[in-house]
């Protein structure tokens, strides 16, 4: 799910940043398929286990691997997910409930900058929707004292970018040079081949949050080196403070989000009524934003690049 955070902790809260080194989580344009078939694909698929956990040979295949998931192994693309995601709210001492239903898209846009390292930048939107009927909601009711909740749609048009290569994740706003390594684990299922992701935290964030998921795609594609992004269906779950929407004031607990979702071609194939709905608010978040790239990396950074 790229991985819809952002404004969860409300806008003065400084840690808000969004999964979006993930993903989801979170659609895919210059090939380098061939570069990537060794790195990833043994000449005989046959090789392949019928199941357990696949052995990556080396940092490099590892990290090729889950790019070609999350993204493409070209050197400039697009990566397009949509998800529909249930939240929760644990109080501690209580019996979860459920509280609204979000859909959303994720969409990235990504330029390789260096030796297997890209660079990347994405944009979220997530529109609150009834648990029950899937309506629109600007309102929801709080499961524990029924008091009205406002809540809002969820724009994260502020991400600060990411690097990505064999030594993992580097945001683009980091304090320092410290590359996030990552939980990923890639399994055969009969005809499935099963990727677990279990995100990175960054500096800042809160330390009551994970976000962990589980995509899957065809054998056949994830063998086959000429398909460079690999369309999977995905869910998982992410767990992070109370956000202040939900009026908890200082009781103790967390939140829950479980979702589902599924990359995409591209926008065209956004479910339609959410499509609908963001051509008519935002029709520039249905484009990829490639003036992030404009921004300049700084010095200490920018020695991961070609820059």
């Amino acid at each position: 799910m790229i991985h819809t955070l952002h404004a969860l902790f409300g806008p003065e809260d400084p840690s808000r940043r969004q999964w979006l080194l993930g993903a989801a989580a979170l659609g895919a344009a210059a090939a380098t398929a061939a570069a990537g078939a060794s790195a990833t694909a043994p000449a005989d698929p046959t090789a392949r286990p019928a199941e357990g956990i696949l052995k990556f040979a080396n940092a490099r295949e590892r990290f090729r691997t889950l790019f070609r998931f999350e993204r493409d192994w070209r050197d400039e693309g697009t990566a397009l997910s949509c998800y529909q995601f249930l939240m929760y709210a644990l109080p501690d001492g209580e019996r979860p409930q459920p509280v609204v239903r979000f859909e959303g898209m994720e969409f990235s846009y990504f330029r390789r900058v260096g030796d297997d390292v890209w660079r990347i930048h994405a944009h979220n939107v997530s529109y609150p929707r009834d648990l029950g009927n899937g309506d629109f909601v600007t309102q929801v009711a709080n499961p524990f004292g029924g008091a009205a909740l406002d809540v809002v749609p969820m724009k994260l048009l502020g991400d600060p970018g990411v690097l990505h290569g064999p030594r993992g994740y580097l945001p683009l706003d980091a304090p320092a040079v410290r590359w996030l390594d990552t939980h990923f684990v890639v399994r055969y299922e009969d005809d499935l081949v099963k990727a677990e992701h279990i995100r990175p935290t960054p500096d800042g964030w809160p330390r009551q949050f994970i976000e962990s998921s589980v995509s899957s795609v065809a054998r056949k594609d994830f063998d086959d080196p000429r398909v460079t992004s690999l369309r999977y269906q995905t869910s998982g779950f992410y767990v992070f403070p109370f956000p202040k929407w939900m009026n908890m004031a200082d009781r103790a607990g967390h939140m829950l989000g479980a979702w589902s979702g599924r990359k995409l071609a591209g926008p065209e194939r956004l479910p339609r009524e959410f499509a609908a709905r963001l051509a008519r608010e935002n029709p520039e978040l249905l484009r990829p934003r490639w003036q992030e790239f404009d921004r300049p990396i700084r010095p200490e950074l920018a020695q991961w690049t070609d820059a």
